[in-house]
């Protein structure tokens, strides 16, 4: 992933500042944490992006915060903002009270920082242009006295772009706020374990190209072929395809090989698949903010 830092985040980073101090959230005092508040009262989905669940936090008065949220190397990170614009970083942690002052870094570029945690999550109240930092970087570093962690960055732009768009709408999402009276029926996606011939080729997404595994499937009704695309090596998004008669093609996404995400219907010029511009409200918050292409040769 490219890094991009702009010129207010590079001297953030370059200069030696006072550590930002987060703190332990109190009823009534206006703070929420994204993680774990004394006061929240639900906290429900808002929409997924490359890998993220982004949530919305509410208490009983009213909305709270948005944060992204994902677990890798079996760590639970999240980030996000709260309403009163402080942008935070939460990570599961048993740690109680304030840690030692230590070392946020993106990429290299560190600043100093604190961090408060309450036994279930560590919360972190980074600088403003780390914001930007995390959604372009490639992995950050934390270490406050005995605290480590190192973090993979991957998917954080399209998160970071989903978090911003979940605090615009006060943590609603535009499926819920214009649920049609009548939903459509949940769409089939064809059995992954009736698994016919695997042929190798190569794969290019807008992010990657790699060489991939295409496994013929058995399409639902309606539909011509179908086939599971996965990465050789295990590290790109995996995608199940199916193709109707007209070469319009149905996508379904994954970043575990276990769950699958439904990413509506796409074009085809024989080579590579892109979403059609018309897709529900439901598709249309699944593919999020990101440029979504899938060519296979």
């Amino acid at each position: 992933m490219v890094r991009f830092v702009s010129g207010l985040a590079a001297l953030l980073f370059c200069v030696v500042a006072a550590p930002v101090l987060a703190q332990q959230s109190v009823p009534g005092d206006g703070i929420y944490s994204i993680a774990g508040d004394p006061e929240l009262a639900a906290e429900h989905p808002y929409g997924t992006a490359r890998g993220w669940t982004v949530l919305a936090g509410q208490t009983n008065a009213g909305f709270a915060y948005c944060a992204a949220e994902t677990t890798a190397g079996g760590v639970s990170w999240r980030f996000g903002y709260d309403i009163g614009g402080q942008w935070q970083v939460a990570l599961q942690s048993s740690w109680r009270g304030e840690t030692e002052y230590g070392t946020f870094d993106v990429d290299g570029h560190t600043s100093g920082i604190t961090g408060w945690g309450d036994g279930r999550w560590l919360i972190l109240w980074p600088f403003l242009g780390e914001y930007d930092a995390i959604a372009q970087g490639n992995r950050l570093s934390l270490q406050l006295g005995t605290i480590r962690y190192q973090l993979a960055l991957s998917g954080t732009a399209a998160a970071a772009l989903k978090v911003r768009e979940c605090m615009e709408n006060h943590g609603v999402s535009p499926q819920a706020a214009a649920a049609p009276a009548n939903a459509r029926r949940a769409v089939a996606m064809p059995n992954l374990a009736v698994r016919g011939e695997t042929l190798i080729g190569n794969c290019q997404t807008a992010f990657a190209s790699y060489r991939c595994t295409a496994t013929t499937l058995t399409p639902t009704a309606g539909y011509g072929d179908a086939m599971l695309v996965e990465d050789a090596f295990g590290t790109e998004p995996g995608f199940v395809v199916q193709t109707d008669r007209a070469d319009r093609s149905q996508v379904w996404v994954s970043f575990d090989r276990a769950s699958y995400t439904y990413l509506g219907f796409w074009s085809t010029d024989g080579t590579c698949r892109e979403p059609v511009p018309s897709q529900d409200a439901q598709v249309i918050a699944n593919l999020g903010h990101d440029t979504w292409r899938l060519c296979i040769r």
